[in-house]
């Protein structure tokens, strides 16, 4: 890398830096300190943080369907349960399809079948 472009991406990464800290709120007070952290102010009560705490430990499921199980394995995600059934795929399980899977016609069919003899 030239000089030029080792420059310029540090100009670019020093001026991301103060974004990346946007939610805390430090103040400058020079000499050794340096920076010092101020106590970040919430609108939320230790009582709903602990509410939410425990609704997510009595169904540890979150938005996008993954359970939490713990241990190093974290989280898990529903598998789709997919079997051949008279001659077509069908979805066992109880997951919502966004878009729906896409059923093959029977031409497809035909030719899957004369390319992949069973």
């Amino acid at each position: 890398m030239s000089v030029r472009t080792n420059v310029i991406a540090i100009a670019l990464a020093t001026m991301s830096v103060p974004a990346a800290f946007a939610q805390s709120s430090s103040v400058f007070v020079g000499g050794e300190r340096g920076w010092v952290d101020r106590p970040v102010q919430s609108s939320t009560t230790r009582q709903q943080v602990t509410n939410e705490y425990l609704q997510f430990r009595s169904n540890p499921v979150m938005a996008d369907g993954g359970r939490y199980v713990g241990g190093q394995e974290g989280y898990a995600f529903p598998q789709h349960i997919v079997a051949l059934q008279n001659g077509k795929l069908v979805c066992f399980d109880k997951i919502a399809h966004n878009p729906a899977p896409a059923t093959p016609s029977d031409a497809e069919m035909g030719a899957f079948k004369q390319l992949y003899p069973a």
